[in-house]
């Protein structure tokens, strides 16, 4: 005869280990979810920590998205931040707003220069030249007030009054203008600002942000009096004739233009002179890609190499006269004249 264990007999027992049991699972489940909640926690602080990092001006954040944008890069003297240039975007400038921003007041810029030991004739004071501008952030208000009304001037007048060079690009301006009507944009605000560095001058590179377009980018230049003034023509890239009418004509008598330069993957079907180095250029507006040579001996196109070293000889903005050899060309073999300027940048001597 078979008699039933102790243990099985016991229900205290029993009960006993369903409860322990029960315990158990319940501390796992507890435990379960404290590493689920402790999980998302920590997704969403780096979450945060990343939209807070965005949020902010990295120069080196900055300088690799744009360097992706090839119209929004400046080949420039790079040092402490990222020379940039615009988008191309202000070539659509706002005419519809009768308001114009009043032009900044005029007000000693305070003094940034260093003392340095190497006085003479043409520095007597010892006194290094300014290379960026100065403590940016506590100017925004004065570089919104010139950007806005650079972007609502109604006329030519009213933007040369927040232009860089007015008396040089006044013509400049009034030609473009004729055949590039412009579109209104709405102002909404400044975004960032970002110093760059240029021995000799004060510059900056700034965003402004519209209401109904994308934001744009454009070289700023704080003036001796404190005031702030766009550079234009870097803004529209202007170019002494169009690039269609350039190809189709092929002038002989050399032309400025803003392009993009890139060493060629493959070389050209036509032969460049003997000692020459070929670049591959398209313009901002164009993907048709022309070839163009200069002679690398030259000592003026050491500017040239130099930019094209610093971008890698990939996509770099640069302000070239461009023609062509003769008659005997096949349309896409050109010849660079002359570099001009940094980027898309112009600078005309040094200011003081």
């Amino acid at each position: 005869m078979t008699h039933p264990s102790i243990a099985d007999n016991d229900p205290p027992r029993r009960s006993r280990a369903r409860r322990r049991e029960a315990m158990i699972n319940a501390v796992a489940t507890i435990l379960g979810c404290m590493a689920l909640v402790v999980m998302i926690a920590t997704v969403v602080r780096v979450v945060m920590v990343k939209l807070w990092e965005s949020a902010r001006v990295n120069p080196e954040y900055v300088k690799s998205v744009y360097d992706k944008d090839l119209e929004r890069r400046w080949s420039g003297n790079i040092k402490e931040q990222p020379s940039l240039l615009s988008d191309g975007g202000a070539q659509s400038q706002s005419g519809s707003t009768p308001r114009v921003a009043a032009a900044p007041a005029a007000e000693a810029a305070p003094a940034r220069a260093v003392a340095s030991p190497g006085a003479n004739a043409e520095n007597p004071a010892g006194v290094a030249p300014p290379s960026s501008i100065q403590d940016i952030e506590h100017k925004r208000a004065k570089i919104e007030l010139s950007v806005r009304g650079f972007f609502e001037a109604a006329n030519v007048d009213q933007r040369l009054a927040f232009a860089r060079d007015p008396q040089r690009v006044r013509p400049l301006m009034e030609y473009y203008y004729r055949g590039h009507p412009h579109t209104p944009l709405e102002w909404k605000a400044l975004g960032w600002v970002l110093p760059v560095e240029e021995p000799g001058y004060r510059l900056a590179y700034a965003q402004a942000v519209f209401a109904n377009a994308d934001p744009v980018s454009l070289i700023i230049e704080e003036m001796t009096d404190g005031s702030f003034r766009v550079d234009w023509e870097s803004s529209v890239r202007y170019s002494e004739l169009d690039w269609e009418v350039f190809l189709k004509t092929q002038p002989t008598a050399p032309k400025l233009f803003r392009v993009i330069a890139s060493k060629p993957q493959n070389l050209p079907p036509e032969a460049s002179p003997m000692g020459s180095e070929v670049l591959e250029i398209k313009h901002p507006d164009d993907n048709d890609v022309i070839y163009a040579y200069f002679d690398r001996k030259d000592p003026k196109f050491q500017p040239l190499l130099q930019q094209l070293q610093t971008g890698n000889w990939k996509d770099v903005p640069l302000t070239l006269r461009l023609c062509f050899p003769g008659p005997t060309g096949n349309g896409k073999n050109a010849r660079i004249a002359d570099v001009e300027g940094k980027g898309w940048l112009i600078l005309h001597g040094t200011r003081s």
